[in-house]
């Protein structure tokens, strides 16, 4: 509905052929739900006598068969629903359970039973583990869930069911019959090693149809979450070589699978303090087969669902600052082709700490020792000139050009909010902040000059920002940059005053400009007069 008329759509929707048609289609929809409904009940063991029989019982093998369809009649009713409308989250749901539950034979069909009942109410444990010959197969879920996503790309339930795919797969490396081949119970402790290294694959295709995603709507925050989770897993799964200098949990091993792949990523960048958290919860990771690491049962063979954390060989520095310098480069081109794009910024704002701590440990190792102490760990000056840096180039490569180019799209302003903010100082302002306070300043004085020069108009009905007025945003990061410049303790009075002066001048002028918050300029206005500091 972007770009139309809420009446011309109605209209479309009214016409009689296109109604027809919807009404046809409704109730084709509501026959495959009848039918999945209750093929599943069957499927349960909660159906009524097979029709016809006129309350009177039928022989057994008839209402057995009657009462236990194949679960992959289940399994294409929701894939052909699923491919209509992928928004219904009780079909994902379902789907999950089919794929889980494949009878294999007389001798562990009440074993199958009861770990789908169980999943059914939600407690699936470790005692109770899905059955290993299920229907799950990777690519199969991977393509319906392109198939959907390309007719809504913004499906809550598709994405969330890509991100237990992704997980269930990894987390069962022969259990879950991963690869469309028969299960096998042969192989030794280096199975999930193997898989772990053979995940990269997966992961870097999931990347790229991100990518192609974010191509066609580079603002959809369903598919930024989902990359930010699949670069989670991605670094979850550890390094592909086998030695390496740790930069992860030196108790990484002992993690369940589910802490460790929940798409956080404190899990793998610990002292880095990742602050992207997790996208799977522990209980929803229990009801739908992704079991903690500690079963009842022995692990012998290595082949387990539980067994996979075990596996996970921590990440070298310089694995971890490749996967940041990637995603640093794809939001800086996102960034680029739209400076609009408020989830390129958000992401890039989460990244801006690790990329500090990236090439600060970079500059520790390239230091030859002539730190005093521990050559490792950076000085506090040294962590404050990388921080003044990184501001700088965020403001003279990213910032300048968005607000020069767009200064009415207030998604560059708030990012420039974040950097002041980000890059001040804890223990008081300094020189190099205050210097690069000040070429803001500058820069941003210049932005209303020019602004003013195009304003042909000149009235005051033009400075309502209803009506089209500009440099609204442009007045409200002078404002923020000047008011924290009054917080420093190296300019003399003058110079504070004057300062002073500047920041009231834009309070007035945004009075006229954005009247729905007059109020608020006027609060600040009479906070600035009566401060006496």
């Amino acid at each position: 509905m972007h770009g139309q008329k809420r009446s011309e759509y109605k209209s479309r929707l009214l016409h009689p052929e296109t109604a027809t048609k919807l009404a046809t289609k409704a109730q084709q929809w509501n026959h495959l739900s009848h039918e999945l409904l209750t093929q599943r009940r069957r499927l349960f063991g909660q159906s009524s006598p097979p029709a016809g029989t006129n309350g009177i019982a039928a022989d057994a093998d008839v209402v057995d068969a009657v009462a236990k369809p194949s679960p992959e009649i289940l399994l294409t009713l929701t894939e052909k629903m699923l491919s209509v409308n992928p928004d219904p989250s009780h079909l994902w749901n379902i789907r999950r359970e089919m794929l889980l539950y494949v009878p294999v034979g007389p001798t562990s069909a009440n074993d199958d039973d009861a770990a789908v009942a169980g999943m059914v109410a939600g407690n699936l444990d470790n005692s109770n583990p899905p059955p290993k010959n299920s229907a799950f197969k990777v690519q199969t879920e991977l393509t319906l869930t392109s198939h959907c996503l390309m007719r809504n790309p913004k499906s809550y339930s598709a994405w969330y069911h890509r991100k237990w795919t992704l997980v269930y797969h990894l987390t069962h490396p022969t259990g879950g019959n991963v690869g469309g081949g028969p299960s096998s119970s042969t192989e030794g402790p280096g199975v999930p090693k193997l898989h772990l290294n053979s995940m990269g694959a997966i992961l870097q295709s999931e990347l790229d149809l991100c990518a192609q995603f974010l191509q066609l709507d580079e603002r959809n925050f369903h598919c930024w979450n989902y990359r930010r989770f699949v670069v989670a897993i991605l670094g979850s799964c550890g390094s592909t070589t086998s030695t390496c200098t740790s930069v992860q949990d030196a108790d990484i091993a002992v993690k369940s699978d589910l802490a460790l792949f929940n798409g956080s990523w404190s899990s793998w960048l610990n002292h880095l303090q990742g602050m992207m958290g997790a996208q799977l919860s522990q209980s929803a990771g229990s009801a739908v087969g992704i079991v903690p690491i500690h079963s009842k049962q022995d692990d012998v063979d290595g082949t387990t669902a539980s067994s996979v954390a075990k596996h996970v060989t921590p990440l070298s520095e310089q694995e971890l600052a490749e996967i940041i310098s990637n995603e640093w480069d794809f939001t800086t081109s996102k960034i680029q082709d739209n400076f609009s794009n408020g989830s390129a910024f958000h992401y890039r704002s989460k990244l801006l700490p690790l990329v500090l701590e990236s090439r600060l440990s970079s500059t520790s190792n390239g230091s030859g020792g002539g730190r005093s102490g521990n050559s490792n760990i950076p000085s506090t000056s040294e962590r404050c000139d990388a921080i003044q840096t990184l501001a700088r180039e965020e403001w003279e490569n990213i910032l300048l050009n968005a607000i020069f180019t767009e200064p009415d799209d207030q998604t560059p302003w708030w990012y420039h909010r974040f950097i002041v903010s980000w890059a001040k100082p804890s223990h008081g302002l300094d020189d190099e902040y205050e210097s690069l306070l000040f070429e803001m300043a500058d820069s941003l004085r210049d932005l209303l000059e020019v602004e003013k020069e195009n304003d042909t108009v000149g009235s005051e009905e033009k400075k309502d920002e209803s009506k089209g007025a500009k440099c609204k945003w442009a007045y409200i990061g002078l404002h923020l940059v000047l008011s924290t410049l009054l917080e420093s303790d190296s300019m003399d009075e003058k110079e504070s005053a004057g300062v002073k002066v500047e920041v009231g001048e834009c309070l007035t002028e945004l009075m006229k400009i954005d009247l729905n918050r007059r109020e608020r300029y006027q609060n600040l206005a009479a906070e600035l007069a009566g401060n006496v500091s």
